[in-house]
């Protein structure tokens, strides 16, 4: 006869496992459908003869579209559809794929890549997330932590591979290669997790805070403390964005060859699971807020440094080390922040208009790096972007002050 504690770790075990399957099927849908762009970028700009910013559009599109869906998709994880939102959202992106290899005309690229950013919306990471909340309770804060540690390599198999692929068999043969890990290896995994999350017993939330919610939402807007938020993450998300998906030609731009540059892009993604590692043995003595700062402060010496990579690329390397442990930083930090500024009441509502401005401004990312690039080359892209991230530093350090002042009244 099985006894309650045998059950119990069971369960735990079975629940670990799935976990570890979500984190491996969600590194392979980021790889698929969304670092490929900026993997393929310069191949697309070589062989298709478009302009850069009419390319950029195209990932501006698919995480506009992600974006306007994604209270969709966390209605339709709270109605209990996770599982199948999940897996399907996989199936539909590596569709998507295919038929992005078959694009001849640049309003079909675009097009095209707007209907991935349907499939984003119902696999990526928000919808991932808000399924494991949904079923793990109050375990999901170290389920999303894993989740998020192993998804940290996506960029790590995107860049290389789409490198190789792209010369191997061209950008159509290497979109075609994502789209069958995507639906071969990305859409099983994804399936096998959330069927043994799902099997573990939901968790429901009660209606019944769906007032106070409304109450604590409407209090939030009063305080500046939200505006700063929603001000201060953007900034990062812009810099991010318009850094991450042009870093291949910028770093051409810079004088580096092409193998160097994607080994530098590379290098991006394991930097942020090092961030995130390194967060989870001081995270306990350093205020989220003072790391906060401490990661935008990073970010604006980073684009610093890639101004200057052309002289050497260790300072490539560098910049690459830092803007990625930093960003990876911040993709945790921004919900503890906010709950440590706007207390636990209405998270979940308050978390999700944040959410807004900061996607929109890494949907415009692309284009605007495209823009400034055809502007004033990519010396004007990056400057930009590194005084992007000083405005965010700015506000989070008056976060800091107001943060300070609730800790210490006088």
């Amino acid at each position: 006869m099985t006894s309650p504690t045998d059950y119990a770790t069971a369960t735990s075990e079975r629940a670990r496992l799935a976990v570890w399957l979500l984190a491996a099927g969600q590194t392979i849908v980021w790889a698929g459908l969304f670092y490929s762009f900026a993997a393929l970028l310069l191949s697309w700009e070589d062989t298709l003869g478009w302009a850069k910013t009419d390319i950029a559009l195209g990932l501006t599109a698919a995480v506009f579209v992600s974006a306007l869906l994604s209270p969709v998709a966390g209605h339709i994880v709270d109605a209990g559809k996770g599982r199948l939102l999940l897996t399907a959202g996989t199936l539909a992106g590596a569709g998507c794929l295919v038929l992005l290899s078959t694009a001849t005309t640049q309003s079909a690229f675009v097009a095209i890549w707007a209907a991935i950013g349907v499939a984003q919306a119902a696999c990526l990471y928000e919808p991932c997330f808000a399924f494991v909340t949904r079923t793990m309770g109050s375990a999901a804060r170290g389920a999303i932590t894993r989740i998020s540690l192993c998804a940290g390599f996506a960029s790590s198999i995107a860049f290389p591979a789409g490198a190789w692929l792209a010369v191997t068999l061209g950008w159509r043969g290497a979109v075609v290669v994502f789209a069958v890990a995507v639906a071969a290896v990305g859409a099983p995994l994804m399936l096998a997790g959330s069927s043994v999350l799902a099997r573990e017993g939901p968790v429901v939330a009660d209606a019944g805070h769906v007032n106070q919610n409304r109450t604590a939402v409407l209090a939030a807007i009063r305080r500046p403390a939200f505006w700063l938020l929603a001000f201060a993450f953007p900034m990062i998300g812009l810099n991010h964005g318009l850094l991450l998906n042009h870093i291949i030609p910028i770093l051409v731009d810079r004088g580096l060859t092409q193998t160097v540059a994607v080994t530098v892009a590379s290098v991006i993604g394991p930097m942020q699971v090092a961030g995130r590692l390194a967060m989870m043995r001081v995270e306990h003595r350093i205020s989220a807020v003072t790391m906060t700062m401490v990661c935008f402060g990073g970010i604006t010496v980073a684009a610093l440094l890639l101004i200057f990579a052309g002289a050497s690329p260790m300072l490539a390397f560098a910049f690459a080390a830092i803007q990625g442990s930093a960003y990876g930083l911040t993709n945790i930090l921004k919900p503890v922040v906010t709950a440590e500024m706007l207390g636990q009441k209405g998270f979940g509502s308050i978390s999700g208009l944040l959410a807004m401005p900061y996607l929109a401004s890494f949907a415009i990312a692309p284009f605007a790096g495209a823009l400034l690039w055809r502007i004033g080359g990519y010396d004007l892209a990056i400057s930009a972007a590194g005084f992007m991230a000083f405005l965010g530093l700015i506000a989070v350090m008056a976060l800091a002050l107001l943060y300070r002042q609730a800790a210490y009244p006088k």
